[in-house]
């Protein structure tokens, strides 16, 4: 009896992960309606976004603040991955930017197989493969490869998106005081663009404050609270709903239509997530029949 509760409280435990991982993806997916109708530049958006996602979590969350060299080598790893992926998008199609930065998955995986010493299990690249070419699919209609420098940003950013997930799966890791290291660092390049605060309109406020609270505050302590619970690769796969989510809001709000590809590329990106959450549970239930067993990860 004791051991059918404790299997029915890790069961619970990773449906409550893959909701808050869930709630972080839709949480992301404003990021470019907020930026969109914002004039002003993306440094001083992201300056004044991360501010506000500071004030939020002293505020409202007050967390418990951390430091060691996990947690700070997870809050430069998120900074270095947005700010790469912000200079991707200036240089390169944003389909090929958003594509090449979910390489991030691959990243897990070979950080893992790296720690572990040993390949990856025929799953995991199962659901990469199938993951990846979801995302190239969705994104047929706008992927280039002519922007080569800014191309290569977008696998770096993916190799840095990577290693905050699989950092922040880690035993000791905070989450929470990660993003804030990261939120800090961001702040900096606002600095230089100080004369422009008394030319932000009303309106530009609102919106700076509503990406701090929504895309940085809430997302990350969504994000804190999924990765404790759920393995890195299935965390990353679960996320990446983020770029169904996006094109949907930017269809609501701008009337931009979907690619003629879209729903195929749709179709396999949730293929793949149910794929490995069958392929996981699959796992978890051999595993629980054997005395002793180190679930695959």
């Amino acid at each position: 009896m004791g051991e059918m509760r404790g299997r029915a409280a890790a069961a619970a435990q990773l449906n409550t992960g893959y909701l808050w991982l869930l709630g972080t993806a839709v949480a992301w997916s404003f990021s470019g309606v907020f930026t969109k109708l914002n004039g002003q530049p993306g440094f001083l958006i992201s300056a004044i976004a991360s501010l506000v996602a500071l004030l939020f979590y002293f505020i409202v969350i007050r967390p418990t603040i951390r430091i060691s060299r996990l947690v700070v080598a997870a809050g430069i790893a998120s900074y270095l991955m947005g700010i790469t992926f912000t200079y991707a998008n200036k240089l390169t199609s944003v389909g090929s930017a958003i594509v090449l930065q979910y390489s991030s998955m691959a990243f897990v995986a070979l950080y893992e197989a790296i720690e572990q010493r040993r390949i990856p299990p025929a799953r995991k690249v199962l659901v990469i493969v199938m993951a990846l070419a979801g995302m190239v699919v969705f994104f047929l209609d706008s992927l280039s490869f002519e922007h080569v420098l800014g191309n290569l940003l977008a696998i770096v950013s993916g190799a840095f998106f990577g290693l905050m997930f699989f950092l922040n799966a880690k035993p000791g890791s905070s989450p929470v005081t990660s993003s804030m290291l990261s939120c800090a660092i961001s702040v900096l390049p606002g600095l230089f663009f100080l004369p422009r605060i008394p030319h932000i309109l009303p309106r530009e406020w609102a919106l700076m404050t509503a990406s701090g609270i929504v895309c940085s505050g809430l997302a990350n302590v969504c994000f804190a609270r999924g990765i404790t619970r759920v393995q890195p690769l299935t965390a990353n796969l679960i996320t990446m709903l983020e770029v169904v989510f996006a094109p949907t809001w930017a269809f609501i709000f701008f009337h931009e239509r979907f690619g003629r590809f879209a729903l195929a590329g749709t179709v396999l990106i949730i293929g793949s997530i149910i794929v490995n959450l069958v392929l996981e549970q699959r796992e978890r239930d051999a595993c629980a029949a054997q005395p002793v067993c180190e679930a695959a990860r």
